[in-house]
């Protein structure tokens, strides 16, 4: 027959449940979700993993969700930082560095594991996909956006500069250093980013087209 330590032992890496509030148990199955995205991917995550992980049972899952994706899309928002609570410096450079920063900066560990779980996923299912973009990128792109207009309009660089080409190399080079890179971007990494790429794309002379020679 078992013993009593071996039982204990047992348990001992599982959640204790304990009586909690509402915010409280909400906050664990939203941590739990994102280590299950972390550890099995979108397509494997349950609701009795996500339960198990958060220490409670699957009742409030099954109350407030109607499926995972539910779940999951509802998650989203704790896997960036809102880019509204950035506060500018009114400087373009210092600005792209530092909202740049603010967006990366839950970029790392489990968070980080999770996303780029969630996006290899995302395009096999077009609600997550539509959701995830509209809760999780376009926010930080069109913060973007409005920082690079503001500065045109302050003339430190052109306004016809910031044609959609321009804008979409912007964002993808933002979305593949500091979403899609395994290692954690660091300020150096990022002031290279700024000072090699983005300033000089966007302050770049804009040349005609050459005349088709035939």
């Amino acid at each position: 027959m078992p013993s009593r330590s071996s039982a204990v032992a047992r348990t001992a890496g599982r959640p204790v449940r304990t009586r909690r509030g509402a915010a409280s148990v909400e906050k664990a199955i939203h941590d739990a979700v994102l280590a299950e995205l972390a550890e099995v991917g979108f397509g494997r995550l349950t609701f009795e993993g996500v339960a198990e992980r958060a220490g409670t049972g699957k009742s409030p899952l099954y109350r407030r969700w109607p499926d995972t994706t539910s779940l999951v899309i509802d998650s989203l928002e704790k896997l960036g930082s809102s880019p509204i609570a950035y506060t500018r410096t009114g400087t373009l450079r210092d600005d792209l560095i530092g909202l740049t920063r603010h967006m990366t900066r839950p970029q790392h560990g489990i968070t980080a594991e999770a996303f780029r779980s969630l996006l290899g996923e995302a395009h096999r299912h077009p609600q997550l996909l539509a959701r995830f973009t509209l809760r999780v990128l376009d926010p930080m792109f069109d913060t973007l956006t409005a920082l690079l207009r503001d500065a045109a309009a302050r003339g430190e660089i052109p306004a016809e500069r910031l044609t959609p080409v321009v804008l979409e190399v912007l964002h993808a080079l933002i979305v593949k250093r500091a979403i899609l890179d395994v290692r954690e971007l660091t300020k150096k990494d990022i002031t290279e980013m700024i000072d090699e790429v983005l300033l000089p794309l966007l302050t770049a002379t804009a040349t005609a087209p050459h005349a088709d020679p035939r």
